[in-house]
C-alpha cells in the first residue's frame, strides 16, 4: 500500500516537472521579464487582483457565517434553550437502544 502511495507520487512528480518547460512559456511572462513595458505587468497585476478578491469574497463569507452562528447560539441561550446545545452533546440518542 505504502509503495504504491509512493509510485504515485513520483510519477505525478515526473509529470510535473515535464510540464515546466509549457508554462515557463507563457508569452506574457516571457515578454515582461525581458522588457521594461509597464502592460505585462499591469496584466500580472489584475490577475493577483482577482484571486486575491476570490480569497477575500470568500473570508467574507466564512466570517459572516461565523458571526451569524455565534450569535444564533447567543439567541438561543438567552432564549433558555441551552439544554440542545448540552443534550446533542452529553447525552446519547434515545433512538439507540443500550445493551
Amino acid at each position: 500500500m505504502v509503495s504504491r502511495q509512493i509510485r504515485l507520487f513520483l510519477l505525478s512528480l515526473a509529470f510535473s516537472c515535464l510540464g515546466t518547460s509549457q508554462a515557463l512559456a507563457c508569452p506574457m511572462c516571457k515578454f515582461a521579464l525581458e522588457t521594461d513595458d509597464p502592460q505585462p505587468r499591469a496584466y500580472m497585476l489584475s490577475i493577483l487582483f482577482m484571486m486575491a478578491m476570490i480569497g477575500g469574497i470568500f473570508a467574507g463569507l466564512i466570517g459572516f457565517l461565523w458571526w451569524l452562528s455565534k450569535n444564533e447560539r447567543a439567541a438561543l441561550d438567552a432564549a433558555g434553550y441551552q439544554h440542545l446545545f448540552e443534550n446533542g452533546v452529553n447525552q446519547k440518542s434515545a433512538a439507540r437502544p443500550t445493551a
